[in-house]
């Protein structure tokens, strides 16, 4: 996978340098502690499914279009930023984690083809 998909490979180590920092107690800016995360949760997640049905439908070809990104953006959304908040106070609903969210979801839309490279034909 790593050499197949370098880039997702790269966004999975910020996801984790995040992670190692977040749980460290390091201190970073506000921007990286709160919504960095949400950013990058979007790209993961697609990037994911993405390659699972490459694999399952046997396409290599397959690229996720823009109503199904859509729907991801809003399930993630609706789940982390209402329906979880509503029933548990550990999570709290914030209007900047749906625009990270919409925002990694066009990030993704307009890069997959970037994060998701076809294999060369020859």
């Amino acid at each position: 996978m790593m050499r197949r998909y370098p880039l997702v490979v790269g966004l999975l180590a910020c996801y984790l340098v995040h992670l190692s920092l977040k749980f460290g107690r390091v201190p970073v800016p506000g921007f990286f502690s709160h919504y960095f995360a949400d950013l990058l949760c979007m790209p993961l997640l697609l990037s994911l499914v993405a390659i699972a049905m490459r694999c399952v439908k046997k396409d290599p070809n397959l690229y996720l279009p823009w109503p199904m990104i859509l729907v991801a953006v809003l399930y993630v959304g609706v789940v982390f930023e209402y329906w979880l908040p509503h029933y548990w106070p550990r999570y709290t609903a914030d209007v900047f984690d749906l625009l990270m969210y919409g925002v990694g979801g066009l990030g993704f839309y307009f890069f997959q083809a970037r994060l998701l490279p076809s294999p060369v034909q020859k």
